[in-house]
């Protein structure tokens, strides 16, 4: 039980400080709910190893291992709409997000606690 309140304090701590570096994130069931309205033209960017995406992805998210860990990549990404950044826990997307606004990106988006929230609450993926 001690584990597991420490474990939760410390996923709360690194939410908390990437959104004091000005990082916006997106809740697993904002984001279902931006795909399935379809008011919202969004890109997703899938930061997780080539094996991640393709053991399960959102389906549309366009796989992007190297703008995790290289300075600049961000070539070829539209910033006329918004721009979501996923990983598996949501401990990588929000080390992007940070470097894409500090490369001029505005409209950029951390989906909060990543794919294993987003399949916990039931978004749908897809296999390669």
């Amino acid at each position: 039980m001690r584990l597991i309140i420490i474990l939760c304090f410390f996923i709360i701590a690194w939410d908390l400080f990437w959104y004091g570096m000005g990082v916006k994130s997106v809740f697993p069931w904002q984001l279902k709910k931006w795909l399935r309205s379809g008011k919202r033209d969004v890109t997703l960017l899938d930061v997780r190893s080539e094996f991640e995406y393709n053991w399960f992805h959102i389906e549309g998210a366009e796989s992007r291992p190297d703008i995790a860990y290289a300075i600049k990549n961000f070539e070829n990404i539209d910033s006329a709409k918004p721009i979501v950044v996923i990983c598996m826990t949501g401990h990588r997307s929000p080390i992007v997000v940070h470097r894409l606004k500090k490369h001029g990106f505005e409209n950029v988006y951390n989906l909060l606690w990543g794919m294993w929230a987003w399949r916990l609450f039931g978004g749908k993926t897809s296999k390669k």
